[in-house]
């Protein structure tokens, strides 16, 4: 799928904890038989929630054990692209949902939710790719079995606390594992458990970004100047082009009087008279008589007249010079308080080009930002 397209879902988690189902430890109270909220994030193939046979992370522990999740910062870097939550499922069976947003870099997307009560048990899924050929997918539909995280030996619902040492990983829970007859999902004479919950994806929309940075321009070596010297660059650097010209022109100007040039005429005409000033075959002011200024006067005029086609070719003898730019400059702010926006970051031309030197690269860099559940304090964009 194309960086420079954005995909919008809809994720819808159906939650099938019964007592027909699972007739086994089913809690009626204390609490009753439910779901914490749901979590999710679109990201890249770098980055993953969880994974069946590794070890979670500690936040990963602790929404397993507790339902409490704190979002983390740094979208965008890391491989996410989007992090969303959905409401809590307050019974056994149930539903509840959220929107997200995904790209053609981040094309994945991991949910979970925590099975309550329980040990550390949850629902989820882990790096589910909704690219396929290309193409972003219409719909799809997905069971899934409770997952133990690793973290607590408890074997049935309501367990007291018995931490797991060393952590072990996360693995699939199955009507025959863990083989203990006080296991609350143990039904040796089922062949698999029936589904606890399912997750159906649904696309909304696919939109498509005003202005991305592309990579493949960036990828040639440029002479990068430090951000942290940037500001002084910027202040000193045009006093630096102006001098550089200044002291162009006046070698120039030292090479040629050094150097006499023939005049073809052998004459210096007056533009004032049109008379002849004198006759001579190289320039110089002892040919002008003390006190005749026309004739001074014209002969400045005609020297520069002659002296400028040299100036020019001197320049084109000038060396070429690449294209130099600072760092990158710290991101903006993203450019919706909610829903779909843009975030961008821009760099200066520290040297412009000279000649046949390199051209200067991209000075702009784009992504996406936001987040596609908006708060109860923010307007939706109208797309």
């Amino acid at each position: 799928c194309q960086s420079d397209k954005l995909a919008s879902y809809t994720v819808v988690m159906h939650t099938f904890w019964t007592r027909d189902r699972f007739p086994k430890h089913y809690p009626d109270w204390r609490p009753p038989a439910q779901f914490s909220k749901l979590i999710g994030m679109s990201h890249d193939k770098t980055w993953s929630l969880f994974r069946v046979g590794s070890p979670v992370s500690s936040q990963v522990k602790t929404f397993a054990e507790t339902g409490r999740w704190e979002v983390t910062e740094g979208q965008g870097s890391l491989g996410l692209l989007d992090q969303f939550t959905g409401p809590p499922v307050p019974s056994g069976q149930g539903r509840t949902e959220a929107q997200f947003f995904l790209d053609g870099n981040h094309s994945m997307v991991s949910v979970m939710a925590r099975i309550i009560p329980s040990p550390d048990w949850f629902v989820g899924l882990d790096s589910f790719q909704l690219c396929v050929d290309g193409n972003w997918l219409d719909t799809i539909t997905i069971e899934v079995d409770p997952l133990d995280a690793g973290t607590d030996n408890g074997f049935t619902f309501t367990a007291a606390n018995w931490v797991t040492e060393p952590q072990g990983v996360v693995y699939r829970i199955t009507s025959r594992f863990p083989a203990h007859p006080a296991g609350s999902f143990y039904y040796p004479y089922m062949k698999r458990l029936p589904p606890i919950a399912t997750f159906q994806f649904i696309k909304l929309k696919e939109y498509e970004v005003s202005e991305v940075f592309h990579h493949g321009e960036d990828d040639k070596k440029y002479e990068v100047i430090k951000s942290d010297q940037q500001n002084v660059i910027n202040v000193m650097h045009g006093n630096e082009e102006i001098q550089e010209e200044i002291e162009q022109e006046t070698k120039e100007q030292e090479i040629l009087m050094q150097h006499p040039t023939t005049i073809k005429d052998n004459h210096i005409h007056s533009l004032a008279t049109n008379k002849p000033v004198g006759r001579t075959s190289s320039i110089g002011h002892s040919l002008i008589s003390k006190g005749d200024t026309e004739a001074l006067v014209n002969s400045i005029v005609e020297t520069y007249h002659n002296l400028e086609p040299h100036k020019y070719k001197f320049k084109k003898t000038r060396t070429n010079r690449d294209c130099r730019v600072s760092g990158w400059g710290a991101w903006g702010g993203c450019s919706s308080t909610c829903g779909v926006g843009e975030m961008s970051r821009q760099r200066t031309i520290v040297k412009p080009p000279r000649g046949n030197g390199r051209q200067c690269p991209p000075l702009k860099q784009t992504r996406w930002c936001g987040a596609s559940s908006p708060s109860d304090n923010c307007t939706a964009n109208t797309w």
